[in-house]
């Protein structure tokens, strides 16, 4: 099994915070000694618990780590601001290019947010106006492109603003996600306002002097328009047309959580409607805003799809095996996991998993070795007769920039078992997986780490699944998206 059944799990290496941590002024000398106290944590857990850290066929991992402490502890010299610690710390973190290494802020707090009133969003490659105030004058129209700003070009000026600072900039899904920070500010001292930028519209181009002041309320009503979530389900529903289309949001892995119970009775589901499922002109797995969890939901989805015997003769493995970083505190964050698992009951394969990873792990530890090496026992069954009954319709799965993790997993098997992906681009992973949380000493932030790097694996390092057919999931009402993914799937082969 090759799942991230720990992303929900809290951290068994703990740091202890301040009393006062909550209170501390945006302004404040304490804010420098956090900043060099947080970073040095960072480093610490990373290089306790990281796989990267020494790792030998990813020496470029341990430059960073230490090239991004030693650049917070500068800056830790120079700052004596709460924005000047929060965005050191996204800086540092974010140079990993990892999205399984987050940053995340405990508490309820927060920055305000200027903006110039307008903001800009990728469409392309291209950065355009998508919204703007309606009480300023002077003002670049919408649709407008960004040409450069202070002698910025585009593309740079969004790396450095808004790259820098959440990583992965080459992907789709982040540039999707996080275009509009080009133009908004949030207290980070490490970059300057822009003063001014040019912008092509109507055949020409134009320069437009920038005044930033506070977003407030106006700011927020725009960026929630901007907004549009996909409907959260987790269910499988037959359509007027006889289509069946199945819901999964998330794969959580908690098994104290509504999710958990809620995945259980789709697949029960799937399993005792098999022969519906198979018969339907076609079947859609809709992952729009999946964001991962355990990986064991879809292998069980395909499963009572197709049948495990055409599931394990198409599976790719996923690795050559896995390398786990053997630590106590990887240890203790399994062990704390498998004791969830005890009290809420769940299928031996994923208690095994756990029970062989705490094993592993402890035999390492014991012999002074710095990984448990976990190979690959799957093999490709070839030689398995084929389910009596395969689906006959097509199999599509919908796709948004959300899909990471356990999602992408998802992605890999069914469409090695014959499905077509449709919708957007995924988000990607890189090689290390399996995370924990590490809080972090101001006791305003966690850092989120994983356990496991995978070897030889097929699908490569920060590498998206890109839809065969691509829909504007963004401007698409649910009605016209199911109208839409009925007309790809009758115009499709009918068997995979």
């Amino acid at each position: 099994m090759k799942s991230r059944v720990l992303a929900w799990a809290i951290s068994s290496l703990c740091f202890t915070a301040p009393a006062m941590a909550q209170s501390l002024p945006d302004d404040d000398p304490h804010w420098a000694q956090k900043l060099d106290a947080d970073a040095r944590a960072i480093h610490v857990v990373m290089l306790d618990s990281h796989p990267g850290s020494y790792d030998t066929l990813n020496p470029q991992f341990r430059e960073q780590l230490d090239a991004g402490l030693a650049l917070a502890l500068e800056r830790a010299s120079r700052t004596n601001t709460k924005g000047g610690w929060w965005w050191a710390l996204r800086d540092y973190v974010s140079g990993f290019d990892d999205g399984h290494v987050i940053l995340s802020s405990v508490g309820n707090w927060g920055f305000p947010v200027r903006w110039p009133g307008f903001l800009t969003r990728y469409q392309g490659l291209e950065q355009r106006i998508v919204a703007r105030s309606d009480t300023l004058a002077n003002l670049p129209p919408l649709g407008a492109k960004l040409i450069e700003c202070d002698g910025v070009d585009a593309e740079t000026l969004a790396q450095e603003r808004v790259g820098r600072y959440r990583g992965r900039w080459s992907l789709e899904a982040q540039r999707a996600a996080f275009g509009d920070w080009t133009f908004l500010s949030a207290q980070n001292p490490w970059q300057e306002e822009m003063r001014e930028c040019r912008f092509e519209h109507d055949g020409g181009v134009q320069s437009y002097s920038l005044e930033w002041r506070d977003g407030g309320s106006e700011l927020s009503q725009i960026r929630n328009t901007m907004v549009k979530a996909p409907p959260f389900n987790i269910g499988m529903q037959t359509l007027d047309d006889g289509g069946i289309w199945i819901s999964a949001s998330t794969f959580d892995s908690n098994p104290q959580g509504p999710n958990f119970e809620a995945l259980n009775a789709l697949v029960a589901q799937m399993e005792g409607n098999q022969n519906l499922l198979r018969s339907a002109p076609y079947v859609v797995f809709d992952v729009r805003g999946n964001g991962g969890g355990s990986s064991i939901w879809s292998l069980n989805m395909a499963r009572a799809l197709w049948g495990e015997d055409w599931v394990e003769g198409h599976r790719v493995p996923p690795s050559s095996g896995v390398d786990w970083r053997a630590s106590q505190a990887n240890v203790d964050e399994f062990k704390s996991f498998l004791s969830s698992l005890d009290e809420a009951g769940t299928t031996d394969e994923v208690r095994d998993y756990a029970v062989d990873a705490i094993r592993g792990m402890e035999a390492a530890l014991a012999n002074g070795e710095m990984y448990y090496r976990q190979t690959s026992s799957r093999e490709v069954a070839e030689d398995r007769a084929p389910t009596a009954l395969l689906p006959t319709g097509r199999i599509l799965v919908l796709t948004d920039y959300s899909c990471a993790s356990a999602c992408l997993d998802a992605v890999d098997l069914w469409k090695a078992a014959g499905a077509i992906q449709i919708g957007r681009e995924t988000s990607a992973d890189t090689v290390y997986m399996e995370m924990r949380d590490a809080n972090l000493p101001s006791g305003l932030a966690t850092v989120t780490v994983p356990m496991k790097v995978y070897r030889d694996r097929y699908r490569g390092h920060n590498q998206p699944h890109t839809p065969q057919h691509r829909m504007p999931l963004e401007t698409l009402s649910e009605e016209q998206l199911r109208s839409g993914v009925s007309a790809i799937a009758r115009r499709q082969p009918t068997r995979p």
